[in-house]
């Protein structure tokens, strides 16, 4: 009877938690645009790990959701990087109207263009050894022993769910982007001759996992992407 009687005061606080939170809302609209392009881009899902609730930009990368003002969202659209932003640091009003961006992993260009200075094999080190950090927003919640509601509330929860997939999405944003950056250098320095528009296909060729990418050294990932390449060259022709 008392284990009962605990569950329902902490499910009560829970509820009476979330109503006041809920108190603090606000409208927010606006457009998101490719970083490059400065084109809108329809069909980002705009999510809100917290809620669960997702919208969509339209035909024209517009957009219009309700939040609340502590909230973090994420734009994710496959081919650009999951990316993160919240108005919690904003003057506070009632409505706040947003103009975004989101980087495209490729270029998606034919002719090579140089958007910022290739990496030393030093720097796509130190970002290998990030890959997988989960952002604080994801993080999972700790959970108290003496509140068996909660636990149950987090293990099933369509927010639990939510940050799984965005925490996935976004370790393979970085998987794909890192294993770029070493496409680039290894061109630069002659180890391979991939052009850029097979960055993509020849990435799916490797199917290196992002823990390979982490944990392995530099040796390891060079000696094993050039021996994929030399494959992937003979079977498409780009190597006679």
């Amino acid at each position: 009877m008392r284990i009962a009687v605990s569950i329902s005061i902490l499910f009560l606080l829970f509820i009476t938690t979330n109503l006041f939170a809920q108190n603090d809302t606000v409208r927010i609209k606006g457009s998101i645009s490719d970083t490059y392009t400065r084109r809108t881009v329809s069909g980002i899902s705009i999510i809100n790990p917290k809620s669960s609730f997702t919208v969509a930009t339209d035909s024209k990368g517009y957009f219009e959701t309700t939040i609340n003002r502590s909230d973090t969202l994420f734009l994710f659209l496959p081919g650009y990087r999951t990316t993160k932003f919240s108005v919690a640091d904003s003057i506070k009003k009632g409505e706040y109207v947003l103009h975004l961006s989101i980087e495209p992993l490729s270029t998606g260009l034919s002719q090579g263009v140089v958007i910022k200075a290739a990496k030393t094999l030093e720097q796509i080190e130190a970002d290998r050894k990030k890959i997988g950090l989960t952002p604080k927003e994801l993080e999972r919640p700790d959970i108290v022993i003496t509140s068996p509601i909660s636990a149950l509330y987090e293990m099933f929860s369509g927010h639990a769910q939510e940050r799984e997939k965005l925490k996935g999405q976004m370790k393979e944003d970085e998987r794909r982007r890192i294993f770029k950056e070493l496409l680039n250098y290894y061109n630069d320095n002659g180890l391979i001759d991939l052009p850029e528009q097979n960055y993509e296909e020849f990435i799916d060729f490797c199917n290196l996992p992002a823990d390979f990418l982490k944990y392995s050294t530099d040796y390891e990932i060079t000696k094993t992407i050039v021996t994929q390449y030399n494959k992937f060259g003979r079977q498409s022709g780009l190597i006679k």
